[in-house]
């Protein structure tokens, strides 16, 4: 079983259901079959290796194609990668020559273009893989990861009846499939046989004139997006019975504020990785009691934490990932067992002994009623080796004084960030995460503390 056979499958048994709409198409599972089955040329595949798999990165833009051409390539029996389109091209380079990439699959203004390139006799290490996927971090070379279809096709009659995704799901999303959440919400519309609802933009009036348009059902969107788009609501939404957020937390004033606005809609947080799946979740209830908080182990998977680290022991891995593992994340249960989240190891600024979460101080941040998101992230002092700078985006006037005055109700003074960064928007890379280097190009703006 794999991706391609669901496909197949779905067209067969739901030939005219649209498989996805994007603002300007819509394509049924019928057409999504034909156009799969037809993107591979007689000419690529006799260039692929006769015998083995090798990995295949795809380059492109366009959210369709994107999921046409990984399914075309898995279908051709390779190892079909969908890549960052945003990523810079020393670093795409480097991860290229890193994990031996085959081919490099281009869509360009005149077509599409297959490269081969210096690996492409190499053959995958994980033979009964049957995709790639990228890390989604905000920096840095991406990691190669090899999945199963089992690694996330194995939960996902659970993640669905938790997720409300049906047959007659329609379900929204925005971004690149490159980012491993969108592909896994791609995976479970693919398997229930409903409709994925995609925008190509961050734009958030498009966003609900598409979710009222085709009435969605099921919104999954990470805290970032849904911080946004809550600040454009201005009217109730009945059709949505679920919003799904993930990789950061959401907050109870967005949570609050995405209730009052659809009002028949279930929130849920989870707390996920590319190298594993779902790790812990927690409902909209939970959420307002425990705001810090990413829930408790979903089924089948163990958490616990050892030394500050958090440790799971999950079914759902990617390959050679040995269990149990830490993915280096901090945290703690509480006494009623709910895991709280206090950011990775490396979010962690060691200021003369003194440990301070740079997520501590965004949920300090975004306890303000003033401060709609928050981000904050260390960086180099020339006196103190690591400081914090905060980068706070407002929906009410404020000064970096007041804010600074609130903080000290909340935060011990070693925590108080050094510099804070007042902007319209938080920059954002193509997986919907905080774009770090953009930050720090900000944070090199001398701020003093006493403003």
């Amino acid at each position: 079983m794999n991706y391609v056979t669901l496909l197949q499958k779905q067209a067969r048994e739901k030939p005219d259901t649209p498989y996805i709409i994007l603002h300007d198409r819509q394509i049924t599972y019928r057409k999504a079959c034909e156009d799969v089955s037809g993107f591979i040329t007689t000419a690529w595949k006799s260039r692929f290796p006769k015998q083995g798999k090798t990995t295949v990165l795809i380059r492109t833009k366009d959210l369709y194609h994107q999921l046409m051409a990984f399914l075309a390539v898995m279908e051709a029996g390779q190892i079909p990668i969908i890549g960052h389109f945003d990523l810079p091209e020393a670093a795409e380079k480097e991860l290229v020559k890193k994990n031996g990439i085959g081919f490099i699959l281009t869509e360009t203004e005149r077509g599409w273009q297959l490269t081969q390139t210096t690996g492409s006799n190499t053959q995958t290490p994980y033979p009964e893989a049957c995709m790639g996927v990228l890390s989604s971090g905000s920096s840095d070379v991406p990691k190669v990861m090899y999945r199963t279809y089992q690694s996330w096709g194995g939960f996902i009659p659970e993640q669905n009846r938790k997720f409300r995704i049906d047959g007659d799901a329609v379900v929204f999303a925005e971004g690149s499939f490159s980012f491993t959440g969108n592909l896994s919400i791609w995976a479970s519309v693919l398997y229930a046989g409903c409709t994925l609802l995609v925008s190509g933009q961050f734009s958030c009036r498009q966003w609900l004139d598409m979710i009222q348009r085709h009435k969605a059902s099921v919104l999954y969107l990470v805290p970032a997006k849904l911080k946004a788009l809550a600040r454009y609501l201005t009217q109730e939404c009945s059709s949505v019975k679920m919003i799904l957020a993930g990789s950061q937390l959401l907050g109870s004033q967005t949570a609050e504020r995405l209730k009052q606005y659809f009002p028949e809609s279930e929130i849920i947080l989870y707390y996920g990785a590319s190298e594993l799946d779902y790790i812990t979740w927690l409902d909209y209830e939970e959420m307002l009691r425990f705001p810090e908080s990413v829930g408790k182990p979903v089924p089948g998977v163990r958490v616990w934490v050892e030394d500050g680290l958090i440790y799971i022991d999950t079914p759902y891995h990617v390959e050679g990932l040995e269990q149990p593992c830490t993915l280096h994340d901090t945290g703690y249960f509480n006494e009623e067992g709910y895991l709280i989240f206090n950011g990775r190891e490396s979010d962690i600024i060691n200021k003369g002994g003194f440990k301070i979460s740079c997520t501590k101080i965004e949920n300090a941040l975004c306890s303000i009623p003033q401060v709609a998101e928050a981000v904050v992230i260390p960086y180099d002092d020339a006196e103190r080796g690591q400081e914090a700078a905060a980068f706070v985006v407002c929906e009410k006037d404020i000064s970096r004084r007041e804010l600074r005055q609130r903080l000290k109700n909340i935060l011990m003074q070693q925590e108080m960030p050094k510099k804070i960064v007042l902007t319209d928007k938080i920059p954002l890379n193509s997986r919907g995460k905080p774009d770090k280097e953009a930050l720090k190009k900000l944070a090199v703006i001398d701020v003093s503390p006493s403003e």
